[in-house]
């Protein structure tokens, strides 16, 4: 029964991260074409769904504008490449290759440092969850590479 409720929360971990990473590599390639994605948040923001809920548009407007101002290529390149590495990691780890463990380890262990100062630092509640979540998405990680390849 244990084993069973550490392969589901290995499974449900993994799928989180991945639509995550696919969500950070997406919205990287936007970043990199920013009156593109200011068009886009407009459209969004002036369909009547959104117009009824004058809070969220105004929002969306404010984020659109700030798009267009301060869109920057090192914060496109950093979600390509950090979405990016943990697609392929996952995809690896899928696949049963023993790399895409030890690297997903490694730069999920890396990102939760990050976070963790960054949630310190500025006192950022959400952040801190998200790093909390990493540490356990590594540890079930760590459990599944142990059973698979060093037979504990």
């Amino acid at each position: 029964m244990r084993k069973r409720a550490t392969d589901l929360i290995f499974d449900v971990g993994l799928a989180i991260k991945g639509i995550d990473a696919m969500f950070e590599v997406i919205g990287g390639i936007l970043l990199t074409m920013p009156v593109r994605l200011a068009r886009y948040i407009l459209v969004l923001s002036q369909h009547e769904l959104y117009r009824h809920h004058e809070v969220l548009s105004g929002r969306l407007d404010r984020l659109a504008a700030t798009v267009t101002v301060h869109a920057h290529l090192y914060a496109a390149l950093y979600l390509i490449v950090h979405g990016g590495a943990k697609v392929i990691l996952i995809l690896a780890i899928v696949k049963g290759k023993r790399w895409g463990y030890v690297g997903l380890m490694a730069v999920l262990s890396a990102f939760v440092l990050f976070e963790a100062v960054r949630a310190l630092s500025a006192l950022e509640v959400l952040t801190g969850a998200l790093a909390l979540f990493d540490v356990l998405v590594v540890i079930v990680i760590w459990k599944e590479y142990k059973t698979k390849f060093v037979g504990l």
